[in-house]
Order: structure tokens, then sequence, then C-alpha cells
């Protein structure tokens, strides 16, 4: 979740007809202290993020970069970069949706989901590995890297995510009115 929240306008590319992003060491850390390049679903493209992305223009996208100069870090206690910041509050977010599970970190997990659906979908092991950063599993498969466009055309295989935001608010709201919980079945 770190490589993406410290995603900046600037790492959003079209390469090839191919809308991507670059995580790259230049806009904080990396799985493999390499840089990739990753496409973006269709999906995520469809629900508008380009004009997210254009909106906010070259810099971070997902927090706000600092109005006044920062101030000299203590030595013993250093401040965290902003995008670290943001990632915290990605897995308070996940935990106050009720992944409570103390053995569970929020943020780690969206890789190791992301490879189970994509494997349950078929897509290609060289290629997932390639998305997430994740060095081949063999010497052999570490031969001849998928291109932008072999990782675009496997995320293809990738579902859409459902969602009812709305839905979901309105069906609490009713439970909460009739005194009901998520383990009442005839809610």
């Amino acid at each position: 979740m770190g490589e993406l929240t410290q995603l900046r306008g600037v790492d959003i590319v079209e390469q090839d007809g191919v809308h991507a992003m670059k995580i790259s060491p230049e806009a904080g850390t990396t799985k493999t202290r390499k840089t990739r390049t990753v496409p973006l679903h269709e999906h995520l493209i469809k629900q508008g993020f380009l004009a997210f992305v254009k909106a906010n223009g070259t810099g971070p996208l997902f927090y706000n970069e600092p109005k006044q100069p920062a101030v000299p870090d203590d030595p013993t206690n250093p401040r965290k970069p902003r995008y670290v910041k943001a990632r915290e509050h990605v897995a308070a977010w996940v935990r106050d949706l009720g992944v409570n599970d103390p053995e569970l970190s929020p943020n780690h997990a969206w890789r190791h989901t992301f490879k189970a659906v994509g494997f349950r979908c078929g897509m290609s092991e060289k290629v997932l590995d390639a998305i997430v950063g994740h060095a081949p599993a063999s010497v052999g498969r570490g031969y001849g890297e998928p291109t932008l466009a072999d990782k675009a055309q496997e995320l293809r295989k990738f579902p859409r995510y459902k969602y009812a935001i709305k839905e979901q608010r309105a069906n609490m709201k009713r439970k909460s009115t009739l005194g009901l919980t998520d383990d009442d079945d005839d809610a």
C-alpha cells in the first residue's frame, strides 16, 4: 500500500497506448528498490482516475505537500514521510471496516489478495510477480520480463470490484433503526 500512497501525478504515464503507474524509489520506497511500471486496470480508469490525476497535477496524489518548510527532525524521533502517514490512514480505515484480526496487517494483505484473486482468474504467475514486485520463483522464470502490454493484457482478466456504498450505508442505517446487527439473518 505504501507504494501506492506515495504515487505522484508524474508517476502516471501512458506508454504505447497503455495507462500505467511507475512505482519508483524517487517517490519513496519500493519492494525491489527498482522502478517498475504497472498498468492501470480499465475499471480504475473508467471510474475517473486519470481525471483525478490531472486535477492533482504532478505532485503527490494521496496526501498534501506541506505548506511550510519542514522543521528539522529530532534524530531520536524522526518524522514519518507523509506517504507513510497516508498508508497508516488506509490501515486504520480497513480496521474501521471490521478487519480486526491482530495477526493480519491490512496493508500487507492487499498484495496477497491481488495475487490470490489474479491466480484464480487465470493470470500468469510470472505477470502477477512482475506487477507486485516479487522475485521470480525460479531462475528460468526470470528470463524474459513481461512487457507493459503483457501485463495489461493479463490485468484484463482481473475482475472489477462491485461496491455499493449508498446501499451499504442505507442498509446499516436501516439495521441500526431496527436494532439489528450484522449477525441477524433476517435483516
